[in-house]
């Protein structure tokens, strides 16, 4: 059975309510919340109806989409999950779905030798072993680096639509260190994912600095409709990261040359795995290895280094990063 765009919304979005134990789910709160999902996907209608709800359920319970969900009713009013470990999410792949992901992975395959397609050759790897385990009934031989505790990832679909419409977004947003919420008026342009977690990159309406939110620091959002879409010709990704480590920078920061140096145990690891792309190693001496970057430091940077414990110590600049780093007095090495 095909599932359009907007169904599968609903479907999921059931699933996280049903899997949400904490709260007790009547129809209209389901309905309720597929409503708000589908707004915040960018999809604008009439109102779903409870019929919609009622037969999304049972199209959930079914065999049809090969979710055969345990939806029970407690109380004759509240849905839940009759098995609080189910989610849609594991269901295995439907004869269909197979069939669609070998033609993606076909089509995919053909972009693998460009060079402006090197991305697309880890994709193509994930769906072939998807592929391979599903028809084979067989546990997956690559696995992949995620992170299933993850929050914020429901706001990459339709933050990605409102940066491609290019809309003015006020964003409810509370950061680890702010006790309570407040809103930001963002013009965004990019979503990217850096160590297993996703950020939104923008301008600030009003002091026009480039921020990056967390997504997992999202409370929720709007369209401002009032506001007029502003592209700061400044920020382009293509080069906004080269000088840093990370996701954070300044607009009128320059990078600067940063010495280290790493024990025997560590360097092996900074050697094959460089800091960043202008690493050098140096020379080599008395078990140490000596390495220079030209980055512009920031709190990722600090932290990297942190990383290594007293395996990194930091040579140039003495001061300027952060005190916790070892730093050593280079006239005495």
């Amino acid at each position: 059975m095909p599932i359009n765009r907007n169904a599968l919304i609903r479907y999921r979005t059931i699933d996280r309510c049903l899997q949400n134990r904490r709260r007790k789910w009547t129809i209209e709160d389901l309905m309720e919340a597929c409503d708000q999902a589908l707004d915040e996907a960018g999809v604008y209608g009439k109102a779903i109806s409870l019929r919609t709800i009622r037969l999304d359920l049972q199209a959930m319970r079914g065999a049809a989409l090969g979710y055969n969900a345990p939806i029970v009713v407690k109380d004759k009013k509240y849905y839940t999950y009759e098995d609080p470990d189910f989610s849609i999410a594991n269901s295995p792949l439907s004869g269909q779905d197979l069939e669609i992901l070998q033609e993606v992975s076909q089509l995919l395959q053909q972009f693998k030798g460009f060079h402006h397609f090197r991305e697309v050759s880890e994709m193509v790897q994930r769906l072939e072993d998807k592929i391979y385990s599903e028809q084979n009934k067989v546990d997956p031989v690559i696995d992949f680096e995620k992170n299933e505790l993850l929050t914020g990832l429901n706001w990459l679909e339709p933050l990605y639509k409102h940066i491609v419409n290019k809309e003015v977004l006020a964003i409810e947003y509370q950061s680890f260190k702010a006790r309570g919420k407040s809103v930001i008026w963002l013009h965004p342009y990019l979503l990217k994912e850096y160590r297993n977690r996703w950020f939104l990159f923008g301008c600030h309406n009003k002091s026009k600095n480039i921020m990056a939110l967390a997504l997992d620091r999202i409370k929720g959002f709007r369209v401002c409709k009032s506001a007029v879409y502003y592209k700061d010709q400044w920020f382009d990704p293509k080069t906004y990261f080269d000088p840093i480590v990370g996701v954070t920078r300044g607009r009128d920061e320059k990078p600067i040359e940063i010495q280290f140096r790493a024990d025997y145990n560590n360097s092996p690891y900074i050697i094959t795995k460089p800091i960043h792309k202008t690493q050098q190693l140096l020379y080599q001496k008395s078990g140490w290895s000596y390495f220079s970057i030209h980055v512009i430091p920031n709190r990722e940077l600090d932290r990297e280094f942190l990383g290594f414990g007293v395996g990194l110590e930091l040579l140039r600049p003495v001061r300027g990063l952060t005190a916790k780093v070892m730093e050593v007095d280079t006239g005495k090495n």
